[in-house]
């Protein structure tokens, strides 16, 4: 079902909201209303009155790379319950679009009103949701290694394994930035044919805006070394250095070229590297050429004749055997093997 990302083909519903070609399922069962939710989110209890007649489960859902955004409603006041950790590790957002929905999560109770406040929940623990009979809702599921590599990225540094976010709800700016990107995804979708793809240079965008707005939007343990309150590379030849080579579409700078560039020579450009990031100006660099080449692969469509030798090549890594191999001590994963997935837009 969802884990295999199909598409499913687009039907007519009575349900108001967006994303009406992407339909996952709508039923009046309560008892598949929870299995197929399970294949989205968690497996949950799902409460609901008995001989409630109002009941009905609508779920659409439309995913980029990492992320999905689900619009979900169930007709009447519902109880939904996830017990435990769910077997996927995501991050969730839930924004409210109609009525509200009461949580509690992490041992705090809050409620999250449409146009007000969203919420911040964990797959990783229990949570306890009342849905309001009037309630629909946006939610982007984000899966939490994603956010990780993002972070990562950001810093400079492996991503960190210790990432969290601060569970409960979310207001004021926050909240509008986290609103306008899933109205923004929505939108993209909405205004399109079902049948014919988002290029994939555009979801990849989309799914960078997603990232940076959890991470800039949301709190975490990072946030403070994020926005520079922390020790950051801090020498205007290493920051010129940095800025240079992550505006590269190609390989393109020598350590020499970079030094020329930051007004200091070689051997300050490495002191001040080695100091401010702990690695020479060479590891830097073949360290983003191999993330850049990573995502040119990912986004290459394997019938459209690229190569994982074109792709190295355009990165500085002249050597297809040598590139292999860095590449798989990297994202452990062959090069050849991310080319042949494919773009993965739904």
């Amino acid at each position: 079902m969802l884990e295999h990302d199909n598409v499913v083909a687009p039907k007519s519903s009575r349900h108001e909201g967006p994303l009406h070609a992407y339909e996952r399922y709508s039923t009046k069962d309560p008892v598949e209303a929870l299995a197929l939710s399970a294949a989205i989110l968690s497996t949950n209890q799902l409460v609901v009155s008995d001989q409630d007649q109002r009941f009905e489960a609508t779920c659409r859902a439309v995913r980029v790379h990492s992320a999905w955004l689900l619009y979900m409603s169930y007709g009447t006041d519902v109880v939904v319950d996830r017990l435990g950790t769910s077997r996927a590790d995501y991050l969730a957002v839930v924004l409210p679009i109609e009525g509200h929905v009461q949580l509690r999560h992490q041992g705090s109770e809050f409620d999250l009103v449409a146009g007000e406040t969203a919420g911040v929940t964990s797959s990783r623990d229990a949570m306890h949701a009342r849905w309001s009979d009037q309630a629909s809702v946006l939610t982007l599921r984000i899966d939490s290694r994603a956010v990780e590599h993002a972070l990562g990225n950001l810093l400079l540094e492996p991503p960190p394994a210790d990432l969290r976010f601060r569970s409960g709800p979310v207001t004021g700016p926050a909240r509008l930035s986290l609103a306008g990107t899933a109205e923004l995804l929505a939108a993209s979708y909405d205004g399109k044919d079902p049948d014919s793809p988002l290029p994939a240079l555009l979801t990849r965008r989309l799914e960078e805006q997603i990232l940076f707005t959890v991470l800039l939007g949301l709190d975490h343990n990072y946030r403070a070394k994020l926005l520079g309150e922390r020790v950051r590379p801090g020498r205007r030849s290493v920051r010129e250095a940095i800025d240079l080579v992550s505006a590269e579409e190609q390989a393109t700078w020598t350590i020499p070229e970079l030094a020329r560039a930051a007004g200091v020579t070689v051997r300050a450009l490495e002191l001040g590297f080695r100091k401010e990031l702990g690695k020479t100006p060479r590891e830097f660099i073949r360290d983003q050429r191999l993330i850049r080449a990573r995502d040119e692969l990912q986004r290459a469509n394997p019938g459209d004749g690229t190569t994982v030798t074109e792709v190295a090549c355009r990165w500085g890594f002249w050597h297809a055997g040598r590139f292999a191999t860095s590449y798989s001590e990297r994202f452990g994963i062959r090069p050849a093997v991310t080319l042949r997935s494919g773009p993965a837009v739904r």
